[in-house]
């Protein structure tokens, strides 16, 4: 197993390999570390494992610590390693040390820089400033920070002489420019600097914690300013010194220390503020969007459910139609059947002797009855048919044929009103109905004239299409009964 510690000074990230000595990388060892090797923290270190399969967990150990890896102590491993491997096949991991002490501290200088009085009337007069002070910070464990370490240093040695290098670049740009837009983000009057050093540092502080974070993944604890010096020499300077000894009552301090310290609170709400309000607008935009589609998908299977039930319905409708068409064409075979008989029956009655007899000799009243017996049979026939045929077509419409609408009402046209010409003189306006009054009791004929609204001139009534049948008589006697051939003639009987 393996014996995973840290031996280095004056550190602030350091990987674990088997051997310190050897260059990071060197050794596939050091990515797959043994269940159950011995791991040991000194107080004011913090081991990190980094899982690749874990993308953005961590187990973290602080010192002091002295025990063999397992876990009870190590939540994260215990869902990759399991029971499975009893202790001793290696896992993926990298382990890291970070340098927990506190107040760490690195020292900086910003040479001569501008800056400009917030006060219009004095913006002419612009002073080189410089600073001195150091900057205070440790490594905080939170899994932000740790996540933004690893991102700037993981895979690498840093040593706190690096550190300070690479921070220092940062931090001359940066304070430079806080402390120059000091004058115009809080009002602090340009000449005021020395008496507020103290606040100053705390200003400088809280405007460099996001940066430093997300750099350097270090935590920001103070900005200390000892010395704000004015580049004494130049014109500009002079005379804002002489304005602030004669004018002194015009500027508060007191006022400048609570806007300087206010502002950065201010800013640092509003941004909560912005974000609050842009996580809950989030929030009810994918509360509204899972309303949606939840919505969305309840219609779908209503619909889904909706267009089952027609299919099963009108399959219904198909299989009750056929098998009414089935059990018709049955019936109808039956009955065929039946007929086919009694017409085969009915033939031999030809030959009956109903008063011949029995000389050999045609029968004429048995051929007249067979003739008569046959028509019959046949009538029935056709009736039975034209049954089939009428019953056949209702079940088929009543599997999901389309049918058709109802015919229009009679007399649909009586409400039309019309215009006559009756002995001499107009008469109107008149209904159907009163027309066909007329037309009875003798007042109108077809040749009376007559005109209704979209008609073109007057006209005789009996040519006027809605009103020609008032004048039409029906012709002959009753039809034929449907489906009854004529009855034939009697042929003569020969003596």
């Amino acid at each position: 197993m393996d014996a995973i510690r840290c031996d280095e000074k004056d550190f602030l990230i350091w990987k674990w390999r088997p051997d310190r000595n050897s260059p990071v990388g060197s050794s596939r060892k050091e990515n797959a570390i043994r269940y159950g090797s011995g791991l040991s923290v000194r107080p004011g270190q913090a081991a990190i494992f980094l899982y690749p399969s874990k993308e953005q967990e961590y187990d973290v150990i602080k010192g002091p610590y002295n025990d063999v890896i397992k876990t009870d102590n190590m939540p994260v491993l215990s869902s990759i390693v399991g029971l499975a491997y009893a202790g001793g096949t290696p896992f993926q991991a990298e382990v890291y040390y970070v340098n927990l002490a506190k107040g760490m501290e690195i020292p900086f200088f910003i040479p001569s820089f501008r800056v400009i009085p917030a006060e219009p009337e004095y913006k002419a007069y612009d002073i080189q400033v410089s600073i001195k002070g150091s900057f205070v910070f440790e490594v905080s464990t939170q899994n932000e920070y740790i996540k933004y370490l690893m991102e700037a240093w993981g895979g690498n040695d840093t040593s706190l002489d690096e550190f300070e290098d690479k921070l220092k670049t940062m931090l001359t740009q940066e304070v430079k420019q806080i402390v120059a837009n000091a004058p115009k983000d809080t009002g602090v009057f340009i000449m005021h600097f020395n008496g507020l050093i103290g606040e100053m540092g705390q200003y400088i502080c809280n405007r460099l914690q996001n940066a430093i974070a997300h750099r350097f993944g270090v935590l920001a604890t103070g900005v200390y300013i000892s010395d704000i010096r004015y580049n004494e020499e130049s014109e500009s300077y002079q005379r804002l010194k002489r304005i602030t000894e004669d004018q002194a009552h015009l500027f508060n301090m007191e006022n400048e220390k609570t806007a300087l310290l206010s502002f950065e609170i201010q800013r640092q709400t509003m941004s909560t503020d912005a974000y609050v309000r842009n996580q809950t607008t989030m929030r009810m935009a994918d509360i509204q969007m899972d309303h949606t589609e939840d919505m969305l998908s309840r219609m779908r299977e209503e619909g889904q459910f909706a267009q089952h039930l027609q299919s099963e319905e009108a399959a219904r409708q198909m299989k009750l139609g056929s098998e009414s068409a089935f059990i018709n064409a049955h019936a109808l075979n039956q009955q065929t059947e039946v007929l086919k008989t009694g017409m085969q029956n009915m033939g031999s009655m030809g030959a009956m002797n109903l008063g011949g007899g029995g000389d050999g000799h045609m029968n004429p009243a048995g051929m007249m009855t067979s003739m008569m017996m046959g028509a019959s049979v046949a009538g029935q026939v056709g009736n039975m048919m034209n049954q089939m045929g009428g019953q056949m077509a209702q079940n088929m419409a009543s599997a999901g044929q389309t049918q058709q609408a109802p015919p229009p009402l009679p007399n649909q046209m009586a409400a039309v009103p019309y215009y006559l010409y009756v002995n001499n003189a107009q008469m109107g306006p008149c209904d159907v109905n009163t027309i066909a009054q007329m037309v009875g009791s003798g007042q109108a004929n077809g040749d009376t004239l007559g005109w209704c609204e979209g008609m073109a001139a007057w006209t005789p009534l009996k040519q006027i299409p809605a009103l020609s049948s008032l004048f039409q008589r029906p012709a002959g006697g009753p039809p034929p009964i449907p489906g009854m051939p004529p009855v034939p003639p009697v042929p003569p009987v020969n003596m």
